[in-house]
């Protein structure tokens, strides 16, 4: 058995920022485990089998069977993509993160439906990444930064140019009947001045109960429990509000 990849968790105590434990992904054969540890590690390296409890990780649950209907990624993979891979080391953590490969999954039946109709505002998709049949990975055109990158930047840039880009893409998404309900800086890809809206898996058709993962906290709402509209306008009205703050920094 091999270690693939570790991360510290920490959490919240009296307004300070403690160590509670270490993930820790392994390896045997074709078969994943998660375990958890007290200590913490420099280096996989130093991480010690023996004082570990692995529990197994259903490959069912992480890379589902892949569609014959659905796109395969270029193969080999171009140079220019990206490939969003479900991360084993929040395996466990929450229900949703018991159920990636059904977020993959979804993921994919959005991106088959943008592929169809695809819009410049939109992140470009070109496929499942598949192996052994199973969706390893949902493979995209690579974009320069995400929105939050941009901003950070030193540079000036036109908030009200960003915002009419998006809002294009959201209007796209709203006529094939898709809402995205998790609109933030974080999902805003940039290819040079122009953003693209990317990461779908809280995507629902209109009017659907929103799935696992339903947005991301401070850019959506708790009350919102179906996919509409409004979700979306919720999340624009942030990001304006993001974008004219840092703005205003600039000057």
């Amino acid at each position: 058995m091999e270690v693939c990849e570790q991360n510290e968790a920490w959490v919240e105590t009296d307004g300070d920022y403690v160590f509670s434990h270490t993930k820790i992904i392994l390896r045997n054969g074709d078969q994943y485990f998660y375990a958890t540890s007290t200590q913490r590690y420099q280096s996989i390296a130093d991480v010690n089998l023996i004082d570990l409890k692995p529990i197994p990780i259903p490959t069912s649950k992480i890379w589902p069977e892949f569609p014959k209907h659905f796109t395969r990624a270029p193969e080999p993979l171009p140079g220019n993509c990206y490939v969003k891979r479900p991360s084993l080391l929040y395996y466990g953590d929450t229900v949703a993160s018991t159920e990636l490969g059904d977020l993959t999954l979804h993921e994919a039946e959005v991106c088959e439906i943008l592929r169809a109709s695809p819009h410049p505002n939109i992140a470009e998709y070109l496929g499942c990444v598949v192996e052994r049949g199973r969706i390893k990975g949902l493979c995209f055109l690579k974009y320069d930064m995400t929105l939050s990158q941009r901003v950070a930047q030193a540079r000036p840039f036109s908030a009200g140019s960003f915002l009419q880009y998006i809002k294009e893409g959201i209007q796209h998404l709203h006529s094939l009947d898709l809402i995205h309900c998790d609109l933030n800086p974080n999902n805003i890809l940039m290819r040079g001045e122009i953003p693209a809206i990317g990461d779908f898996d809280s995507c629902r058709r209109r009017g659907e109960k929103l799935g696992l993962k339903a947005g991301t906290i401070d850019w959506t709402r708790e009350e919102f429990k179906f996919a509409l509209p409004e979700n979306d306008q919720y999340g624009l009205s942030k990001i304006q509000e993001f974008l004219i703050r840092e703005a205003r920094k600039q000057n």
